[in-house]
């Protein structure tokens, strides 16, 4: 019974941590079944955002007229959050499934989002290099005692980001290329 009771409080700070981390960062807040609201991918996905500025490249939201996503978009969100935490640099020991996220399972969830905040280098009172606890599965038994692994962040080449400069303007002259011919014709005939 009291065992049963450590684990219950063990997980209810694990889940306050887990908020605090998203809130504090995205400046929202959360419902109060924090696993319903991530199960979607969606928040997950703003928050690598947050950390790498366009690491998701596109997230699936709700809209009015469809107010839940289909599995396979929330799938596919969370899918994306995982692969950005890969490009940030969260090392794969840290990473859940796909399931865990899905399913509601926060410990694996707040292991991932744990070592993607501790990424963030927007934030002003953090180290170039940080480190941040490795999983560890003894943990679960209760030992208390978390090695460390030590994260160092990589900053994407400059080159990248005038590429992607460059073909959004492209893509924009482009488009209003094309509005002027099909206004143009619409104008002949």
């Amino acid at each position: 019974m009291r065992r049963k009771m450590e684990q219950l409080r063990e997980e209810l700070e694990l889940t306050e941590q887990l908020r605090d981390s998203i809130e504090s960062r995205l400046k929202v807040v959360l419902p109060e079944d924090l696993g319903s609201s991530l199960m979607d991918g969606v928040v997950l996905c703003h928050l690598a955002n947050h950390i790498r500025p366009r690491s998701v490249g596109s997230i699936h939201v709700p809209s009015p007229a469809v107010p839940k996503l289909s599995m396979a978009k929330c799938r596919r969100n969370v899918e994306n959050f995982l692969d950005a935490c890969r490009k940030i640099g969260v090392p794969q020991s840290f990473l859940c499934s796909p399931y865990d996220i899905t399913q509601c399972r926060l410990q694996p969830l707040s292991a991932a989002v744990q070592a993607l905040v501790a990424l963030d280098t927007t934030s002003p009172d953090r180290k170039p290099e940080e480190a941040i606890p490795a999983p560890n599965p003894a943990s679960a038994g209760g030992s208390d005692t978390p090695s460390l692994v030590s994260v160092t962040t990589q900053t994407p080449p400059p080159a990248w980001q005038i590429w992607d400069l460059i073909g959004s303007s492209l893509l924009h002259i482009l488009c209003l290329l094309l509005l002027f011919l099909a206004y143009s014709w619409s104008e002949l005939t």
